[in-house]
């Protein structure tokens, strides 16, 4: 629940640091429903499929830490450069901070669980862990868990689709204000930074097995089984066993690699390296203009529609007559309203009750002193 609502929450977010803190969420939620899946395996005494599970919990707590540390990084040297956080006056932010632009394209590709890269291998790793569960001997379980996990699924198929929105708006297209022609990438410091954390997001995903082999000492203190020794090789991930699943980072980013270089090799031997330029394909709009771009809201809109039950939806439409009208919707989640705000307002009125006993003179404080240390003393005996 918490992983689909946090990623529904960040699709349509125009904030990049709240669309960063929304998918926060999300990934605890995945998190929380490992360290679940991992109690429930253990409580049937399969050890093996609790440390599965388990391994691929740590091994995402540890990615997202990586990845969402990259790009926070990276969303705060775009905020320095700009002085700008909401999505809709940014853009082709590639050309003017190419350092930026490009190492976040790999926390962008991580995050959104794409292979070769870390966020995969975990969150792949977790989907191997939920096929098991027809396994558990209660019908009812059999029939809960695969709702969890079709709504894992979708939460991670969402959080891509967040990413695309991310890195399309922020770094993609043309600049949406004229003050980011001054943005600039980040001094050195900052750029090292970004490759560690970078550099971590790929060591990760290409050599899962050492990752899992770390993990398993805190597997066997826990729930009494690993799974490192049955990885395989430092080149060929399987958990369980080869026959059943099986996962090579380092072949499918050389597949990637052959088929880049070949694409390229038969494009250059078509056209002998020649460039042909014409006119680009205008979309019967000759003048555009970057208001004309792909927005964050309208990224979000299809999510906004689908899910329109999860939102409190405020919309100030304007008069028939206004010579500048605006649309303008506000977002809220109805569990602010039913929850958090209840709290919080408690808290304060309790906060405010507390505070009447600040009467600001000494002896009273001096007298309040007294009577809790009788109260002490009075409780120790």
């Amino acid at each position: 629940v918490s992983a689909l609502f946090g990623v529904i929450f960040a699709t349509v977010q125009t904030d990049m640091k709240r669309l960063l803190a929304y998918s926060s969420i999300e990934n605890i939620g995945i998190i929380v429903a490992g360290i679940g899946l991992s109690i429930l395996f253990k409580s049937y005494d399969k050890t093996l499929l609790a440390a599965l599970t388990l391994t691929a919990t740590l091994y995402h707590a540890l990615n997202h830490a990586v990845f969402k540390s990259l790009l926070f990084l990276a969303t705060g040297s775009v905020l320095h450069a700009t002085k700008e956080r909401s999505l809709g006056k940014l853009g082709g932010l590639i050309h003017r901070m190419p350092w930026v632009a490009w190492l976040a394209l790999v926390g962008t590709l991580a995050m959104a669980g794409l292979p070769p890269l870390n966020g995969f291998v975990s969150e792949w790793l977790l989907l191997q862990a939920f096929l098991f569960t027809p396994s558990l001997p209660q019908s009812f379980i059999n029939m809960l868990v695969p709702l969890a996990a079709a709504a894992l699924v979708l939460a991670v198929a969402l959080a891509a689709y967040v990413m695309v929105k991310f890195y399309g708006v922020v770094f993609l297209g043309r600049p949406r204000e004229p003050d980011l022609a001054y943005a600039k990438d980040p001094g050195r410091l900052e750029r090292a930074a970004l490759v560690w954390f970078a550099l971590g997001c790929v060591v990760l995903g290409l050599f899962p097995v050492n990752v899992i082999a770390l993990i398993d000492p805190v597997d066997s203190m826990l729930v009494g089984s690993t799974v490192g020794g049955r990885g395989g090789s430092w080149m060929l991930l399987a958990p369980v066993n080869a026959d059943r699943s099986s996962y090579s980072p380092i072949i499918f980013l050389a597949v990637i690699a052959a088929v880049v270089m070949l694409t390229i090799q038969v494009v250059h031997r078509q056209y002998h390296g020649r460039i042909r330029k014409g006119p680009a394909w205008d979309c019967g709009f000759p003048l555009q203009t970057p208001r004309m771009q792909d927005t964050a809201e309208g990224f979000g809109q299809p999510i906004r529609q689908v899910f329109e039950p999860f939102f409190r939806i405020e919309r100030t439409l304007p008069s028939p007559f206004d010579a500048r009208p605006q649309y303008r919707v506000a977002l809220e989640d109805h569990f602010w309203h039913w929850l958090y705000l209840p709290v919080a307002r408690a808290a304060d009125a309790v906060a405010r009750l507390i505070g009447r006993i600040q009467q600001g003179r000494i002896s009273i404080y001096l007298t309040y002193s007294f009577f809790t240390l009788l109260a002490l003393l009075f409780f120790v005996r």
